[in-house]
């Protein structure tokens, strides 16, 4: 037989595999060594087939093959096959995002080596037994002694216990006194029982999206006002599939929020049954834990994107939470949606797939309102089910309005006097806040009064923000990391007139506590959360009520589930919203509708947007929590102007000297070719955030995958339907 085998090595012009020979009968996704180039190194295969009659090179066989079960199942060789297609790039390059690590030897059973006694039966048992009398080193002594009654042990616990070398031990194995053991790890594993599950109770909206979604076939969109309970149905849906004997992954948006839910999901089926992935562990904890999943013995999956690509033969159920979220979206090579791989891998396995939000995607709310134009590639439809109402018909938030133009700050920006009185309001009554603001440090910019200029960096050129570390100022560009002291002077005049501008996180901190001195305050953003555990303790305090005050950036308003905060508030609802990207509306009425939804979950509750732009469509209705009308009113405008999901881009990245140039000759190439492809527009552009240093093209066009075939794209990042664009 003959098999395409994916080399590990990394040299161009093969990373699609080449054909190999072997005797023996060899599945998708088995680990084998293979020659090359004078080497033997990592392979994968990737497919089988027949040995032809006559061809023009001899193949060369595979040296050995490693394992008795393939690394990759074949669901997930279709699956990679498809996203190097997809997303145009490599099958080694989309390799990366399932095999974790490059030392693919490390994911196989971990050997341990066991001892025992020999067995004294018989004649000849008798004089072995003889032999171990005539033992006269103390070491070896202690060894037969500690292994007596049948006893089996590790080699480092029995030299631990015995104080024995291993090349005591060895001797008395070489003796015949011991028996050595090879143990592979999941050798003596049997059928892994099945978890004790504690369903939750269902309230009858719940009850009839559950039914709906569970006799329906196709792709669900689970679309729930904010607090609505969509957690209890992915776990009664994930309790239906292990208990049909199948596994489960649920994708959460971002790696912190995998601490707010876990707890829920170790409450229904136990610690034991399930496994956290996210890219926040080490290396080794990420293969042991795809060990774990690979054996079988994990029923459920928790993670970010990642855990989308997790070992699992048996899948039966993928639910992706929040799926509007941008984070879905990997932004290095392969550049996959993790919706569409979803889609694509619950195909092949006939596992459901569940999206569920309370602001959907538009791609995913077009697909399930049959809103499609007929030049488009046919898109599998959604079936919809709805949680028109809060859990326990729990009221939605009142939302008030405030119109930053109007409001005289003081020495208290951006606190306007409705907030600060709100805060106080809840501060008497015990209750708890949210305050979400999207920038971090202490101001946005360091600006010089002289001049007019903001101290900008030389990596982005893009103004430095004002940060607080370890009790020194300093300056930080978020684009590139670079840091530097806060200098003296105005590098552009040399003015000493230099002034803190804009707020971000540290400084607001900074007001609470010069308003609030009594207020217990805990900030949520990157510099605090470097790790997840940061993020359960964090939560642990909010629910037992050992804190006030939650402030933070996009962390504090996904998908948290507080009873005790009465009061959210976004201090400056307008980051973001002008940006140059015809998705900065949707985005940003994403995050205003989450943020509403984290007050009042479970007593009457409060909303301050506070904004300068009050009459956006966006903050309007945001406050009047008609998602609907927004997302029907954006579908229309994508429409007309072509743009997805009634249309498709694909974005063509350049980095490093020459990068506009080489833009420049894709745009025109492009433009050469659009007549032919049905181009709708294509530019090209420095990147917002590249310094300069980084160009992109952007193609609208019907077929981002046909127009790549007639492009030499050597050297060039493509990342079809792009969520950044700017």
């Amino acid at each position: 037989m003959q098999y395409t085998i994916l080399p590990s090595s990394k040299s161009r012009g093969i990373g699609a595999g080449l054909t190999y020979e072997s005797a023996e009968q060899l599945q998708p996704g088995q680990y084998v060594r293979i020659p090359l180039r004078q080497k033997i190194v990592d392979g994968l295969v990737l497919d089988c087939m027949e040995a032809r009659e006559k061809q023009e090179f001899q193949c060369k066989e595979i040296h050995e093959i490693l394992g008795d079960s393939p690394l990759l199942f074949p669901h997930q060789i279709r699956t990679l096959v498809w996203m190097a297609q997809e997303y145009c790039c490599s099958i080694r390059q989309a390799l990366g995002a399932f095999l974790p690590g490059s030392q693919w030897k490390e994911l196989l059973p971990k050997e341990e080596v066991w001892y025992s006694l020999q067995e004294c039966e018989g004649s000849k048992g008798s004089e072995e037994c003889e032999e171990r009398k005539k033992v006269k080193g103390i070491k070896q002594k202690l060894v037969i002694e500690i292994l007596k009654d049948g006893k089996k042990m590790k080699i480092e616990e029995l030299r631990q216990e015995s104080g024995a070398s291993t090349a005591t031990i060895r001797g008395l194995v070489d003796r015949g006194m011991l028996v050595e053991e090879v143990k592979r790890e999941g050798d003596e594993k049997t059928s892994n029982p099945k978890p004790q599950i504690s369903r939750p109770s269902l309230t009858e909206d719940q009850q009839v999206a559950y039914e709906s979604i569970k006799t329906d076939p196709r792709p669900s969109l689970l679309f729930g006002v904010t607090g609505s309970g969509k957690t209890e149905i992915y776990a009664q849906l994930i309790a239906d599939c292990i208990e049909d004997g199948k596994q489960a992954i649920l994708l959460v948006p971002e790696i912190l929020l995998t601490e707010h839910c876990i707890h829920r999901f170790e409450d229904l089926l136990g610690k034991e049954s399930i496994s956290v992935m996210h890219s926040r562990l080490t290396p080794s904890q990420r293969r042991m834990e795809w060990r774990r999943i690979h054996q079988g013995n994990v029923q459920l999956v928790i993670g970010s994107r990642s855990a989308l690509f997790t070992p699992m033969e048996n899948l039966g159920l993928v639910i992706i939470d929040e799926e509007h979220e941008w984070t879905y979206k990997n932004e290095q090579t392969p550049r996959y949606h993790a919706r569409e791989v979803a889609e694509k891998l619950c195909e092949e396995t006939r596992a459901k797939l569940v999206l569920g939000s309370a602001t959907p995607s538009l791609e995913s709310w077009s697909r399930s309102m049959k809103l499609q134009t007929s030049n488009l590639k046919p898109q599998k439809e959604y079936h919809m089910a709805t949680l028109p109402n809060r859990y326990k018909n729990q009221a939605l938030p009142n939302v008030q309005v405030v119109d930053l133009a109007s409001v005289n700050f003081g020495s208290l920006y951006p606190f306007s006097p409705n907030l600060l009185e709100a805060i106080d309001d809840r501060l008497q009554k015990g209750e708890q806040s949210i305050l979400f603001l999207n920038r971090r440090g202490l101001a946005t910019a360091l600006l010089c009064l002289e001049c007019r200029r903001r101290i900008v960096s030389p990596d982005s050129q893009l103004p430095f923000t004002l940060h607080r570390m370890s009790a020194r100022e300093c300056l930080v560009d978020h684009t590139t990391g670079l840091t530097i002291d806060v200098p003296s002077t105005c590098p552009a005049c040399g003015s000493a007139n230099l002034h803190a501008v804009g707020a971000g996180t540290q400084k607001v901190e900074d007001l609470l506590y010069r308003q609030f001195p009594q207020a217990r305050i805990l900030r949520a953003d990157r510099d605090t959360l470097d790790h997840p555990e940061k993020m359960r303790l964090l939560l642990k305090k909010m629910r037992e009520n050992q804190a006030d005050i939650l402030l933070g950036t996009q962390s504090v308003v996904k998908g948290l589930d507080l009873p005790n905060v009465t009061l959210a508030a976004v201090l400056l609802a307008d980051v973001g919203l002008s940006l140059p990207h015809f998705r900065a509306g949707e985005r940003t009425f994403q995050l205003l509708t989450q943020l509403t939804g984290r007050s009042g979950r479970a007593k009457p509750g409060d909303v301050i947007i506070q904004t300068y732009r009050p009459d956006a469509p966006e903050v309007k209705l945001a406050a009047e929590h008609a998602v609907e009308q927004y997302l029907n009113q954006e579908l229309k405008l994508r429409m007309h102007t072509q743009y997805p999901p009634h249309g498709r881009m694909v974005r063509f990245l350049f980095r490093g000297p020459g990068s506009s140039q080489s833009a420049a000759i894709l745009n025109k190439e492009i433009e050469a070719i659009g007549s032919k492809k049905e181009i709708v527009s294509v530019s090209a552009a420095p990147t917002l955030f590249g310094g300069g240093n980084v160009w992109h093209v952007l193609v609208r066009c019907n077929d981002p995958h046909a127009l790549c075939e007639y492009l030499e794209l050597d050297g060039v990042i493509v990342d079809v339907d792009p969520m950044e664009c700017v």
